[in-house]
């Protein structure tokens, strides 16, 4: 009975839980400074408020003492009325408002600590409008699918990579719909990248070639981008909607120019977006990881088996595939961090090395970069919209709104994945399947 009484006084805790009163100082610099006590499992996300009948709003940066601060030099405050405010944050995962007034502290002398200013350069941008220059980006042409596996042949067909009033449209379509391929040469055809396209970039896992009388051919088409462009330490930010449709795979992601440090994870992958087309994706727990979710990882470690992405990794619940929002990375030797719509993702410090984060044994084979390593190179930007994939990004045991078409051992996944059509494809609706990306900006910083 204790135990019962206890655990049900824990619950009605949490469930009480609340965002601590905010405070209010006008700064000698002139800034209006709201500020929020941190407490552990809160995250605070932004703020609105008005200002002589001016509408601001803004987010909230958490500080070295642990407090969430937002500052506005932009206000023009007098440092005597009071503000009403709401602000969104989040408390154990769940979003929790708090709306109110408030009045500057006595003391609104408060002087702001310093800011660190990185001096930054734009790259590169790319705001789509016009036709798509291909100037920028290099097209992948191949089947491979990663070791992931994954469905799809990247094509550099129009079909799959477009602009449309000024978005950029990167869209998975049926293989038979492409006027070379039909049902039938799926499973007695051949696709020759090479031969159809003049080059193939990857033909690892028979990338370039394969031979539908082996195993059917990639029964869709899609595309993937890769900037010419590269960073090393800076900021990215990339307006997109991601796609609604069963099975699809976008992500929004970076990879070395050089493997530096060796082949993949030695070298670092940084995901700033992956998602999950399905309307319901539920794992065994009753957490729902389809379209309403998007994630942000890093992948590094000495080989694959020892990949330590479990400890760089982070996701959000939203609405994010019914119109654009902004996801930006923020990259320094101190740390990674990525948000939406200044919403955090993922935020990780680096306070020591990643050799001693992953508790790794042996010699360091990072030692010779910096304590960032190995996210401290030159890295380029992806695009891409994949679908399916046997790594267990769709695990098995999960529960989705139409029955997964194969298994991860599967050893015919592209058959299962076609066989079972009537089921998934009935969720692809027109461009709802395509990522929308409305501008790319890669600053160097």
């Amino acid at each position: 009975m204790f135990a019962v009484v206890l655990c049900s006084l824990l619950v009605a805790a949490a469930l009480s839980a609340e965002i601590p009163t905010p405070k209010l100082n006008h700064l000698v610099s002139g800034d209006v400074e709201i500020s929020v006590e941190g407490i552990p499992g809160m995250k605070i996300y932004d703020v609105k408020y008005h200002i002589k009948g001016h509408k601001h709003h803004g987010p909230f940066h958490q500080g070295a003492d642990g407090r969430w601060y937002h500052r506005n030099n932009a206000a023009a405050y007098n440092g005597k009325d009071k503000i009403k405010y709401t602000i969104v944050g989040e408390i154990d995962g769940k979003t929790v408002v708090t709306k109110g007034k408030l009045h500057p502290q006595e003391r609104s002398v408060v002087l702001a600590p310093p800011r660190v200013l990185r001096a930054c350069r734009t790259v590169f941008r790319d705001d789509f409008n016009g036709a798509f220059d291909p100037s920028h980006w290099n097209y992948e042409v191949s089947m491979y699918g990663g070791y992931n596996w994954e469905i799809q042949a990247y094509v550099p067909e129009a079909r799959n990579i477009f602009t449309r009033n000024g978005h950029l449209f990167i869209k998975p379509t049926l293989t038979t719909d492409h006027p070379n391929y039909s049902e039938s040469t799926l499973s007695n055809g051949v696709m020759d990248l090479k031969a159809m396209y003049g080059y193939c970039t990857n033909s690892d896992r028979w990338g370039c070639y394969r031979a539908g009388k082996d195993g059917l051919l990639p029964p869709v088409m899609s595309g993937k981008l890769k900037s010419k462009s590269t960073i090393r330490f800076g900021e990215v930010t990339v307006c997109a909607r991601v796609p609604r449709g069963d099975w699809i795979w976008p992500a929004i992601w970076m990879l070395p120019r050089d493997s530096h440090y060796g082949q993949w994870p030695r070298s670092g992958e940084i995901d700033i977006m992956e998602s999950r087309g399905n309307t319901q994706a539920t794992d065994g727990s009753g957490h729902n990881h389809g379209v309403n979710e998007v994630g942000a990882t890093m992948h590094w470690g000495p080989d694959a088996g020892q990949n330590r992405f479990t400890l760089t990794h982070g996701d959000i619940q939203g609405d994010w595939s019914h119109a654009i929002h902004c996801y930006h990375l923020s990259w320094t030797v101190d740390h990674i961090r990525v948000t939406v719509d200044n919403r955090e993702i993922m935020n990780i410090p680096i306070h020591q090395s990643f050799w001693q984060k992953g508790g790794f044994s042996g010699s360091n084979i990072w030692g010779s970069g910096t304590k960032a390593a190995p996210f401290d190179q030159p890295f380029y930007l992806i695009l891409n919209v994949a679908v399916g994939g046997t790594s267990g990004f769709f695990p098995d045991g999960w529960t989705y709104n139409s029955p997964k078409p194969w298994r991860n051992d599967s050893p015919h996944e592209n058959s299962d994945f076609w066989n079972a059509r009537n089921n998934w494809l009935g969720s692809w609706h027109g461009d709802d399947v395509a990522m929308e990306i409305d501008s790319v900006e890669m600053k160097q910083c």
